[in-house]
């Protein structure tokens, strides 16, 4: 043997064509390859992200207690069409989504099935209200009054908008036979005390913040009604 062939076996391990033989499965795969692997899986998982993500999305903007509570008068409506204290709360439901026409329609058909509802013309005036439709709101209102002489909310609602209005004579005709038969109604004693003190009748107002601070001692507005009073608590 020479000494170059020498050499060459000896820089060779014997073993090492067996190995290559025997473990191809282990033979590294091209760098250029696996890169482009990687780069496939990273979009498809990116891929499949956003897609889960926009379905979860959508699955939450459809499963809000709202949407919830609106899907289930509609079935019970779909059901019985004729029941209105079905159209009473889905109407109640789209006023608290804040979709003030569909719930307009529902407490119209309220009003169709059980002419002069109270409940239903409350919310109705409410609504009106919210859409700056302020004499269809008062007229609704009012109408709550007519067939429910003691309905502190709408004698509240009337109130806060003659208030904000600054129609005192008003604010005092809608409260007073209200608040008179609920004495312990403070929201409309501080509100029957503020329409007398912007007439000029003093003493009638504290004497009604004080009935509101009886009922309710922490009542910021009658603490502050007698503070413009002047008068000691």
């Amino acid at each position: 043997m020479s000494h170059d062939d020498q050499s060459f076996d000896d820089a060779v391990p014997a073993d090492s064509a067996e190995l290559s033989d025997e473990h191809p499965s282990e033979q590294l795969v091209p760098v250029w390859l696996a890169a482009v692997v990687l780069v496939l899986l990273l979009a498809v998982m990116g891929v499949g992200g956003f897609i889960l993500r926009g379905v979860l999305a959508g699955d939450s903007a459809s499963s809000t207690p709202e949407a919830r509570e609106i899907a289930q008068w509609e079935r019970t409506i779909d059901a019985t069409p004729n029941d209105a204290q079905a159209h009473l709360s889905l109407g109640f439901a789209y006023q608290q989504a804040e979709r003030y026409e569909e719930a307009l329609f529902e407490y119209d058909l309220v009003l169709k099935l059980l002419p002069g509802d109270p409940a239903a013309s409350y919310n109705k005036g409410v609504v009106l209200l919210e859409l700056d439709e302020d004499a269809a709101g008062e007229e609704a209102l009012w109408d709550v009054l007519e067939s429910d002489p003691q309905h502190v909310l709408a004698a509240k609602a009337l109130g806060e908008y003659y208030a904000e209005r600054k129609e005192y004579r008003s604010l005092v005709t809608a409260v007073r036979p209200v608040v008179e038969a609920n004495e312990s109604a403070a929201d409309l004693q501080y509100l029957m005390g503020l329409g007398y003190e912007n007439l000029g009748r003093e003493d009638w107002a504290e004497a009604r913040y004080r009935l509101a601070l009886t009922y309710y001692p922490d009542m910021a507005e009658a603490h502050e009604g007698l503070e413009r009073l002047g008068v000691s608590e």
